[in-house]
Order: C-alpha cells, then sequence, then structure tokens
C-alpha cells in the first residue's frame, strides 16, 4: 500500500518546477527508504544521525544502500550534538560524541552541521517554536546547513 503511495507522491503529483524535493525517511533501510531509492533517479542525500554509535550505525547503513543504489551522499548532520547550560555555557554530550563525524568519515563525505539539543524558543503570540529567526543561534546552524547544502548542489 505504501509502494503505491509512493508511486503516485512520484508519478502522479504535478510538482512544476522544483528547486529541490526534500523527503524525511524513517531511520534505517527498511522498505519505504528502498522504494525511495529504486523510484527515484540518482538523488543527493543528507544523512542525519545523533552522536550515539548505534543511532550512527543505523545512519551507516542507510548511506550504504544510498550509495549501492547510486545516490550521493553529500553530507551527514548531527542532531542533538550537545546540551549547553543557558546558566554556566558548558556542554554535556547527552548521547555520547562522534557519532557524526565517524558517519562521514565511514560515508567519505563531510558533517554539514551539528545541531545542539535545545528547548524551543516559544512565544505564545506566533505559534511557531520551530521556527528560529536568521540571527537566532539555532537559526544561524540552520542557515549555514543550507548554504553548505546549496553549495554542493551547484
Amino acid at each position: 500500500m505504501l509502494g503505491k503511495m509512493l508511486n503516485s507522491f512520484f508519478n502522479e503529483v504535478e510538482w512544476g518546477e522544483l528547486d529541490y524535493l526534500v523527503l524525511d525517511l524513517p531511520p534505517g533501510t527498511g522498505d519505504v527508504a528502498l522504494d525511495v531509492h529504486t523510484m527515484l533517479p540518482s538523488c543527493k542525500e543528507i544523512i542525519v544521525t545523533t552522536p550515539h554509535p548505534t543511532a550512527a550505525f543505523v545512519a551507516a547503513r542507510a548511506g550504504a544502500m544510498a550509495i549501492k543504489t547510486e545516490h550521493e551522499v553529500i553530507g551527514v548532520i548531527e542532531n542533538m550534538s550537545f546540551f549547553e547550560s543557558k546558566t554556566t555555557g558548558e556542554k554535556e554530550y547527552v548521547f555520547g560524541k562522534g557519532g557524526g563525524e565517524k558517519l562521514a568519515e565511514e560515508l567519505r563525505t563531510e558533517v554539514l552541521g551539528q545541531l545542539p539539543l535545545q528547548q524551543p524558543d516559544w512565544n505564545e503570540e506566533d505559534f511557531a517554536p520551530s521556527i528560529y529567526a536568521a540571527d537566532h543561534r539555532l537559526g544561524r546552524i540552520y542557515e549555514d546547513i543550507a548554504k553548505k547544502v546549496i553549495e554542493k548542489l551547484q
């Protein structure tokens, strides 16, 4: 059933002229990821992981599948890289350290960015807790990642 939905999504939707089509796939190498890899021509992929060794291992399998299906892995993003105390500024590596770097090394690519574990900003007047202004610390990280991705795609 999901395969039919994906086929419809890729072949029956009138997308018009796209600059980018971003798909957020579940982790691992399950049926959804395999279907997407076989349905789409060679694509550029970003592999997301946390620093935890088990997460990086699962992400490495997904990256290997991408490479095996002739998709290009353009980089790695490490999510929840650390927690930084607002009080002391001290960083704590809640999920370990180095998983993103190790993954990038295994996939022969680079780390595009490391996102900290942080509570979202909450503005009750504007209910958009996951959107960060360009001058916000996380906004700058996302913008830096976006610039690196655009540079790699040109």
